[in-house]
C-alpha cells in the first residue's frame, strides 16, 4: 500500500496543498512553525481518522474558516482509491475510507511515553495493534465493552437477583486477556530481532503484566468482588487491569528521556513486523523531529533502521539540520514548507 497523493484545504496553516508522494523517503524541511507537523498530521487523519495532538494545539481548521478537508488517493491490492476526512466548526471529524485504509506510524517526541508514559497509553498500543494482527478481535472488543456496560448498570441498579452477567463477562474478559497475551508474545520475539540487528538494547526484555486468562478464576474474583462492585457502581476486574514494562536484568529498566525514545521506536518496528507479516500491508511512517532528545549519533542510526522498513517514510526536519545533510541519499525526496506552502524541491546531493 502506498499514498500517492495528498490534498489539503484549511487544515491548520496549510490552506491550499496538493503534492505527490513519492516511494522513496521524502524530507519535509522547513523553519519553525512552518507547518512540517501539521502535513504529518492531515496524513494521520486519513489513516487514523483524528489528530496526534492535543487541543492545546489549537483547532485544526485554519484561522478565518469553519471547515477543513484532507483527500489522499491510496494505491493497494485493489487498485487506486481516495480517502476522505472533514472537521466543521464543531470540530466534528468525517472520515470515509471507502472499503480502503491507509496504515499509519508514528515516530514523534511523545515516543518515549511508550516506555515511560501512562499505562492507558501502553494498553492502546498493544490493543490497536492487536486489532490490526487479528481482525477478529474488534468483535471481541465490542463484545467485551457490550458485557461490561451491562454488567455495570445491573450493579448500579442494586445487584439483586442472581449475577446473570458474570459468566458471560469473566469469559470475555478472559478471551481478551488471552488475545492479549498472544499478541504481546508476537511483539517481544519482534522487538528481540529488532534489538539483535541493531545491537541495541539487547538486555531488555518486555514483560507483560496481566492476569491470567482463566475464565474460572475471573469468574471467583467477580465473586469475592461483587459487593464492593455494587457499592462503587462498576466492575473493578477489567480490560484496564493490564500494562506492559521493560526490564533489565530482571529489575525494571530505568531510562533516561532518550533511552526510552529508542524503545518506544524499537516497539513500533516490531509491530509493524508481526503486523505487516499477518495483513501483508506497510504502513506509512510518519517521523517527526527524530532527533528531539537524541544524539546525532543515534539519529543517525535509527534513520538506518528506518530506511529498511518497506513502506514509505516522510521525516520533518528543520532547516538547516545537519542530519539531512548527513543521512540524505540521491533517491530522496525533499519538500520545502513555509508559511503553509508546501513545494517539492530539488537539491543535489554532494
Amino acid at each position: 500500500m502506498r499514498l500517492d497523493r495528498i490534498h489539503i484545504q484549511r487544515f491548520r496553516n496549510l490552506h491550499a496543498v496538493d503534492i505527490e508522494i513519492p516511494e522513496a523517503l521524502s524530507w519535509i524541511v522547513g523553519p519553525n512553525a512552518a507547518g512540517k507537523t501539521a502535513l504529518l498530521e492531515a496524513i494521520y487523519c486519513l489513516g487514523r481518522g483524528r489528530s496526534f495532538r492535543g487541543r492545546r494545539f489549537g483547532s485544526l481548521i485554519e484561522q478565518g474558516f469553519s471547515s477543513s478537508q484532507v483527500q489522499g488517493w491510496v494505491h493497494n491490492a485493489l487498485g487506486p482509491t481516495r480517502i476522505d476526512w472533514s472537521s466543521n466548526a464543531d470540530e466534528r471529524s468525517h472520515h470515509q475510507r471507502a472499503g480502503a485504509a491507509l496504515s499509519v506510524r508514528l515516530i514523534c517526541e511523545w515516543t518515549h511515553a511508550l516506555v515511560d508514559g501512562e499505562p492507558s497509553l501502553r494498553r492502546r498500543f498493544v490493543d490497536w495493534n492487536l486489532r490490526l494482527w487479528d481482525r477478529s478481535a474488534a468483535a471481541l472488543f465490542s463484545r467485551y465493552r457490550r458485557l461490561a456496560a451491562q454488567r455495570n448498570a445491573w450493579l448500579r441498579s442494586g445487584a439483586s437477583g442472581p449475577p446473570v452477567w458474570d459468566q458471560a463477562y469473566a469469559e470475555v474478559l478472559a478471551a481478551v486477556f488471552d488475545r492479549r497475551a498472544r499478541f504481546f508474545a508476537a511483539l517481544v520475539e519482534a522487538f528481540h530481532r529488532v534489538s539483535t540487528e541493531a545491537d541495541w538494547l539487547t538486555e531488555i526484555e518486555p514483560r507483560w503484566e496481566g492476569l491470567d486468562a482463566n475464565p474460572s478464576a475471573l469468574l471467583a474474583r467477580l465473586e469475592q468482588m461483587r459487593s464492593a462492585d455494587r457499592d462503587r457502581g462498576f466492575t473493578y476486574l477489567g480490560a484496564s487491569r493490564a500494562d506492559f514494562s521493560f526490564r533489565c536484568h530482571g529489575t525494571p529498566w530505568l531510562a533516561s528521556r532518550g533511552q526510552a525514545k529508542v524503545a518506544g521506536i524499537m516497539l513500533q518496528f516490531a509491530a509493524e513486523a508481526v503486523v505487516s507479516a499477518a495483513d501483508g500491508r506497510s504502513a506509512v511512517w510518519l517521523v517527526d523531529d527524530l532527533d528531539a532528545e537524541l544524539s546525532s549519533e543515534w539519529s543517525v542510526r535509527l534513520l538506518a533502521l528506518l530506511r529498511r522498513q518497506p513502506g514509505q517514510i516522510l521525516v520533518t526536519a528543520l532547516t538547516g539540520k545537519t542530519m539531512v545533510d548527513a543521512t540524505r541519499s540521491a533517491e530522496d525526496a525533499m519538500f520545502h514548507v513555509e508559511h503553509g506552502a508546501v513545494e517539492r524541491v530539488t537539491v543535489q546531493v554532494s
